[in-house]
């Protein structure tokens, strides 16, 4: 017998409370919710060792055997649950610990999935194996190995061609990993393994008219109190979460795609008709809510996370489906308390139960944060915060790394930015009319040349005032592309011409540096090679209308390939300072050193020599060492860079042409900090000056807000952190600007910072200080910041001064 409750009869009195609702509801910032999204996992992470005590448990009448307050096994489906949310929140948090935590916890237990072969509760930890193995820098750490072969195993035994998974829950533990295994693996017979299995449980549990699963065949001829059919909540939370976690990893043209995402929007239909006036969905969803008084979280939770991301990725629609998400995580967001933990959450079971205000369980914490995550995204997505700020927007849609220099010039009046668009891969100008006070406009020298920070110009101010810019892809050319402005019109660029290097490897050149050596009449592009990932430089004769004169300038003492990092400071006409690291402080624990060059020769900071470029490029220790770094390529397994390992961030020249050199000291992913180093003429005056906060994100863990000096005073620094940057207490927010005064005798334990921006929605990071012709600016980089391939920030600041 069908059904009284049909999908129909669901979809009416949908429409009926959609129209009765007073209003509609009230949409929460980005930051709230990642904030609250934290602080559950935060109380989750604090918690997980003493699981048990806050374990919901049904009433006493109603218990099992498996229902008690031990800790459950690191590999248990319960925690696969949890580790699947607390991936999707370490993809949006700025925190490094979600990600670290997961780390440990693969580690720990050798990336092995739990005990039983074919069991699909077992396999469920897999999802965050091979979510971290696709992290291009965690690949070496997270084994996919013992996965890949539990699942051989299976498909070469008789009994893995037997029907798997005869339960709902199953399509959240099992799928989305033999999916995911199949797109990393490049191997369709992982896909097509589940696609059978799958459409096994379909043909069995689905129910076409009411457009749910049943929990297991069991429960075909049940019934809830008013006659409906039982429907368990978490069951068909378990299914819709795991379509949301498996269709990305399903290829766009593979031919039952369609079967998921129809089945996707067939089932969000049915939850969208069965949504309670609360927000929530009962624990048995065609029952009366009478009979289901309390809400239910877990359930609850993964409904919310697939509705968010089906409008997230197109598969519903907004206008239709917005209220009904908007409802639900009022709710949920309402049933944490004060402490962070989710209450409301039914125990472990395989029906409709009870829940309990003040417990929880880890699986529907872990449906909590990837709710939480995707509502993140969903309001990022369709609420963006305005960037429009009290400070001065010198350039909209830009962005740039620091390893390019200069950036940003001033020439006859004009504020000149090199940009990168983080939205199309744009080579962009910015113009602003420092006298007026407004932009005059932005070019696009390179139309869709790469979305990457690191292809930003460097420019040069010629001797006729026309400026040239020269970029180059991120090492995946061996070319720099240039072009020089039509004299002081820099709204008007020459062709784009090209300098082709000639070598044998694939790696492509990236980092541009252009300073002048004036006596030798020589322009010099000082870039990273190729070749050797070692600095290089070409040099121009006719201030870059042509090039050449490729040279190795410094050379990796670290075995292996290594690429030594380098700044440039121009000290005087002939003379160029460098401070550079052995390496990149993901592989090595750096030292700094600081070597001036000048008439082809290598010199200390005190005038020795050490030695003539025509004896080969400089290795590494040669130079004079600033900074002692650990000297060590070993690492934590939580830690993505080397602990100890210095990285150059600005350099600036005092009156007398004293260099002083800014860095950053990474110790771990959540504790960088800045190092000042200035050289009086006799010593050097090494010492902290701030904490820099948490890295900017897991794959660069290095990456700081990074510090500016003024070029004309250069006692006078900027920072960007994201804590305080005198004690190093954590905030709460994003990264800010701040000021201070350092002197010689100035470090840490002196030093007064006065913060420029407060309370800021989004990242203020890559302070720039430029100042000629008695203009002095102060820039930065504001706006939604992920990593260096996904951003969309402007370039704002602040006139410093200006002339009488």
């Amino acid at each position: 017998m069908k059904s009284l409750f049909t999908i129909t009869s669901l979809l009416c009195l949908s429409l009926i409370l959609s129209c009765t609702s007073e209003q509609a509801e009230e949409i929460p910032s980005a930051d709230e919710v990642k904030k609250l999204t934290e602080k559950v996992a935060n109380w989750q992470i604090e918690t997980f060792a003493d699981m048990g005590t806050y374990r919901a448990l049904p009433s006493k009448e109603h218990r099992k055997k498996w229902h008690n307050r031990k800790p459950y096994h690191d590999l248990e489906w319960t925690n696969g649950a949890l580790y699947a949310g607390m991936f999707q929140l370490s993809e949006i948090s700025h925190y490094p610990k979600y990600i670290n935590w997961l780390v440990e916890i693969g580690d720990k237990n050798k990336w092995q999935l739990h005990k039983r072969m074919y069991h699909a509760d077992d396999h469920t930890v897999g999802q965050f194996y091979l979510s971290l193995h696709q992290n291009v820098r965690l690949k070496h750490i997270a084994k996919i190995t013992p996965t890949k072969n539990r699942f051989d195993s299976i498909m070469n035994s008789e009994q893995g061609k037997a029907y798997q998974w005869d339960w709902c829950d199953a399509l959240f533990m099992a799928p989305p990993v033999w999916a995911r295994l199949a797109k990393i693996t490049k191997d369709s017979t992982y896909l097509n393994y589940m696609d059978t299995q799958y459409k096994m449980t379909y043909n069995e549990l689905w129910d076409e008219n009411e457009k749910l699963f049943f929990r297991d065949k069991s429960y075909f001829n049940q019934k809830e109190k008013n006659g409906n059919k039982i429907f368990w909540s978490r069951g068909n939370g378990w299914v819709f979460g795991g379509l949301a976690l498996m269709i990305p990893d399903l290829p766009k043209d593979w031919k039952e795609r369609a079967f998921y995402t129809d089945l996707f929007k067939q089932m969000a239909q049915t939850i969208k008709a069965t949504q309670r006036a609360d927000g929530t969905w009962s624990a048995g969803l065609l029952g009366d809510v009478k009979d289901y008084p309390n809400i239910e979280t877990s359930g609850s939770a993964f409904f919310t996370f697939g509705i968010a991301w089906g409008i997230n990725n197109g598969l519903l629609e907004r206008e239709v489906y917005e209220p009904v998400l908007l409802k639900a995580w009022k709710t949920i967001s309402g049933a944490v308390n004060e402490a962070g933990m989710l209450g409301y959450v039914q125990p472990v079971g395989a029906a409709p139960g009870e829940s309990f205000k003040d417990y929880t369980e880890v699986y529907g914490i872990g449906a909590f944060l990837a709710a939480g995550s995707e509502m993140y995204k969903f309001i990022n997505k369709f609420y963006p915060i305005s960037k429009v700020t009290t400070y001065k927007t010198f350039m909209e849609d830009g962005g740039w790394c620091w390893y390019q220099d200069p950036r940003v010039i001033i020439s006859e009046g004009k504020l000149l930015i090199g940009g990168l668009s983080g939205q199309s891969g744009d080579v962009r100008l910015g113009v602003y009319d420092l006298t007026k006070e407004q932009t005059d406009s932005t070019l696009v020298l390179h139309k869709n040349l790469q979305r990457d920070d690191h292809n930003v110009p460097a420019l040069y101010q010629r001797p006729d005032k026309s400026v040239l810019a020269i970029w180059a892809k991120h090492a995946s050319e061996k070319i720099h592309y240039y072009s020089t402005s039509e004299g002081t019109n820099y709204l008007k660029w020459g062709a784009t011409k090209q300098y082709i290097h000639e070598y044998d490897s694939k790696r492509g050149v990236t980092y541009m540096n252009l300073y002048e050596m004036k006596p030798e009449g020589k322009l010099y592009n000082f870039f990273r090679d190729g070749l050797n990932f070692n600095p290089s430089f070409i040099t121009s004769e006719d201030y870059g209308e042509t090039w050449g004169n490729r040279t190795h300038f410094i050379s990796n003492d670290v075995a292996g390939f290594q690429r030594p990092y380098a700044r440039y400071l121009q000290i005087d006409d002939n003379t160029i300072g460098v401070s550079y690291t052995d390496a990149h402080p993901r592989a090595y624990g750096n030292n700094l050193y600081y070597v001036e060059f000048s008439d082809n020769t290598f010199y200390n900071v005190d005038d020795s020599k050490i030695k003539s470029l025509n004896e080969g490029p400089l290795r590494s220790t040669e130079a004079e060492r600033i900074f002692q770094g650990s000297d060590t390529k070993d690492k934590p397994i939580i830690n993505e860079s080397v602990p100890n390992s210095a990285w150059t961030c600005a350099m600036a020249k005092d009156k007398n042409n004293n260099p002083h050199l800014g860095y950053t000291l990474y110790k771990a992913d959540n504790d960088l900090r800045f190092r000042l180093a200035s050289w009086d003429g006799e010593t050097w005056g090494d010492r902290e000056i701030a904490y820099a906060g948490k890295c900017l994100y897991k794959v660069e863990s290095s990456y700081s807000g990074l510090l500016a000096f003024d070029p004309e005073d250069p006692t006078s620094v900027y920072i960007s952190t994201d804590v305080n940057p005198s004690t190093g207490e954590d905030l709460g927010g994003n990264h800010e600007i701040y000021h201070a005064t350092i002197n010689a005798k100035d470090d840490i334990s002196t030093i007064t910072w006065e913060a420029l921006t407060k309370n800021s929605p989004y990242r203020n990071i890559r302070p720039i200080v430029v100042a000629k012709d008695g203009y002095k600016v102060l820039l930065w980089l504001y706006g939604p910041w992920y990593n260096f391939l996904d951003y969309d920030v402007n370039v704002i600041g602040k006139i410093l001064e200006k002339p009488e």
